[in-house]
């Protein structure tokens, strides 16, 4: 019986000890200081800020408003490697979702709509530079590391019925007064400013979409329509106030060029020819806040003369560039504007602006007769008069432009200082290269003349889009552009789906482009 006890018990006392242990080494695992669950409100403050896409990048030279013109820093070549990988910010998404739920708040919460807004946003932006994308199967994590690739016109279903969930959602949220969104760096948490994010979002993609308007899939003139047509359902931007824009603060972010970095970038760059040769072919005033004078040029003229603002041909040999720049021979970027302070300017993701040239283009391809402010042109007038007030520049009156003269922004600067007059209404606009040519391919240049200009550091690729969709602006090519002096189509995929992936990889090459990760290849959406 001893035998027996003593057996019992040196078997309960291991129990104890083994249980023990567990706890033990269980809670030696757990780090205390990091969280195990992260609030919806910090989720989000990170998801707005990781998909915000700054100026003074690539994607601004590929877009063909500024030029790099020594070699140490850069070039302006069109060597497109992988595209954006915005997967670890969805993940994030997913996870700001899910803890909404979490914590109790209903279906149909804030975070819920705002989630269904980035899932469209991100994957869209990703088709937009790849082509077909995995989207359905791939944020499954470990449960499914080899993804499928969706058709890029399922990319676009997809996104535009997360919009239109995002929208519904929404709408039931701003009419409780729902306040429940926090830490919104874009809006203060105003949930009615991101209902009209989502529907101008919304009008862009169906833009993007104007070589596939008739696809009885798609419905892209009848979906444009409802959305234009119906500002009570689907209320969209109505000022620049609307603006999704990202505000720089000095010290936590600061605009990328600065009094810190002037001394290493104010020469080693120099305006396009692309943006700078429209604006002065138009006479337009935003040359004089955007540019400075070309040095060589300006000797023995004013300083608002058109004629001594030159760009570089993006595609002309660094070397020669180089040369010419240094000689003043190319216009630089305005120092004054943006090189003066460590705030810069807002950068624009999606604005007002563009979102009336969008509906302007969409009135004369005949998608609809006309908006709420009225025919095509109400809207065309609308955005460029909205772009001119971003840089100060009244309707009628005067401003000042401002030129370096020597010296180094923020510190020891002097500037000439010009006063400019503007009239819009009776100077500006009666040009026959800006008046509204109406419903046919010349109105339909303007409109895409006047959206570039209006991107000018601003909108990521969105002018690189334009230009590759409708050819306008031209974009000029030569030995600086690389690519067989050519304009890519696309990005090729992220190099880790070759082996990772390679299975759906092979095959999504294989039906778009005839199996090779082609940076020429045609996608979906072009043809």
């Amino acid at each position: 019986m001893k035998s027996v006890f003593r057996i019992f018990t040196g078997c309960l006392l291991a129990a104890i000890i083994s249980a023990g242990c567990k706890k033990s080494f269980d809670s030696l695992s757990v780090n205390e200081n990091k969280p195990t669950n992260v609030p919806s409100s910090l989720l989000l403050n990170g998801v707005e800020n990781d998909i915000f896409e700054p100026p003074y990048s690539m994607k601004e030279r590929w877009g063909q408003y500024y030029c790099c013109d020594y070699d140490y820093y850069g070039n302006n070549r069109y060597d497109f490697g992988p595209g954006d990988d915005w997967y670890s910010i969805l993940t994030n998404v997913v996870k700001m979702d899910e803890e909404a739920t979490a914590v109790g708040l209903p279906t149909g919460n804030v975070y819920n709509a705002l989630a269904y807004f980035f899932k469209a946003y991100l994957f869209s932006k990703m088709s937009l530079e790849m082509g077909d994308i995995p989207m359905t199967e791939a944020l499954a994590g470990t449960s499914n590391l080899t993804p499928t690739y969706d058709p890029q016109k399922t990319v676009f279903q997809k996104a535009f019925a997360w919009l239109d969930s995002a929208n519904t959602e929404l709408t039931a949220l701003v009419a409780d007064q729902d306040n429940t969104l926090k830490a919104d760096i874009y809006f203060d948490n105003d949930i009615s400013k991101w209902q009209k994010v989502v529907n101008t979002f919304r009008l862009r993609l169906l833009i993007e979409l104007s070589k596939q308007a008739d696809d009885a899939d798609l419905n892209v003139k009848s979906q444009f329509a409802s959305i234009v047509n119906n500002p009570s359902k689907y209320p969209v931007m109505l000022s620049a106030d609307d603006n999704l824009q990202y505000t720089f603060l000095y010290p936590t972010n600061e605009y990328p060029m600065n009094p810190g970095n002037f001394g290493f970038d104010a020469l080693r760059y120099n305006t396009s020819a692309t943006y700078v040769g429209l604006l002065t072919q138009l006479k337009d005033p935003r040359v004089y806040v955007t540019t400075e004078p070309a040095t060589a040029l300006v000797k023995g003229k004013d300083s608002t003369d058109f004629s001594v603002f030159v760009g570089a041909s993006p595609g002309e040999d660094l070397g020669t560039m180089y040369q010419k720049t240094n000689s003043g021979q190319y216009s630089l970027i305005n120092r004054h504007r943006y090189y003066e302070t460590y705030t810069g300017e807002p950068s624009i993701q999606v604005g007002y602006p563009e979102m009336c040239f969008n509906i302007a283009e969409a009135i004369n391809r005949g998608w609809i007769a006309s908006g709420p402010l009225g025919n095509a042109e109400a809207y065309y007038m609308a955005g460029i008069k909205s772009s001119m007030a971003f840089y100060g520049i009244p309707a009628t009156g005067t401003f000042t432009a401002y030129f370096l003269k020597s010296g180094s922004p923020g510190s020891t600067a002097t500037y000439s200082a010009q006063n400019v007059s503007v009239d819009f209404d009776n100077v500006y606009y009666k040009q026959s290269s800006v008046k509204y040519a109406g419903s046919n391919l010349t109105g339909l240049t303007q409109i895409l003349q006047q959206k570039y200009l209006a991107m000018f550091r601003h909108s990521g690729l969105e002018a690189y889009y334009q230009y590759r969709r409708t050819g306008v602006p031209t974009f000029t090519t030569g030995p600086g552009t690389g690519n067989s002096e050519r304009i890519p189509l696309r990005f090729q995929y992220p190099s880790n789906e070759k082996t990772a992936n390679a299975t759906n990889y092979n095959s999504a090459l294989q039906s778009q482009y005839s199996g090779n990760d082609d940076i020429n290849g045609t996608m979906w959406l072009l043809k």
